[in-house]
């Protein structure tokens, strides 16, 4: 009788993942073009017509386009990624420690990495932003156009992922 729900178990495509790895469900979430585009934008090659439209941009231009009535907030500190925090292109590995870090620089307190990191990724508008349903402007583009690759999932998938990983120890792997 064992073999026989052993093989139904197998069968089923039931798998058990560790939700406190950074790589099980994080990873894919911060790499996502919502994410990637902003923080590789003045640090990579921009790809065709985004580099013609943003030919010789500036980050203090963004705001030219990126306003109130697209962004939906008041100052462009409240939406506007910090290029190379971490870039398309990095493993699980390098980009749970290169946002870890940062995160400890940013606060000079490495004590508190974890509520930082809750604070950043539960609240800052910018991670919002990125999560598809998160915010009434979530993914909203000047022009009327909309990011279509959005974290996937929503705000309660998100955190309670984000959750998992802090409370299993922010292990980056």
């Amino acid at each position: 009788m064992f073999y026989f729900y052993l093989i139904v178990f197998l069968w089923s495509g039931t798998t058990f993942s560790d939700d406190t790895k950074f790589s099980t469900h994080l990873q894919a979430k911060f790499h996502v073009k919502a994410c990637t585009n902003c923080h590789d934008f003045f640090v990579k090659k921009r790809p065709e017509p985004i580099l013609t439209i943003h030919k010789d941009v500036t980050p203090d231009m963004c705001v030219t386009c990126h306003d109130k009535e697209v962004t939906g907030f008041k100052d462009e500190d409240e939406w506007f990624a910090r290029p190379g925090i971490y870039t398309s292109g990095m493993n699980s590995k390098k980009t749970c420690e290169t946002m870890k870090k940062d995160i400890n620089a940013k606060f000079k307190n490495d004590s508190l990495v974890a509520r930082q990191l809750e604070k950043h990724l539960f609240e800052d508008p910018r991670v919002l932003w990125s999560i598809e349903g998160a915010t009434s402007n979530s993914g909203k583009l000047p022009d009327g156009k909309k990011q279509v690759n959005l974290v996937k999932g929503g705000l309660e998938e998100w955190k309670k992922q984000v959750n998992a990983w802090i409370k299993g120890g922010m292990k980056c792997n």
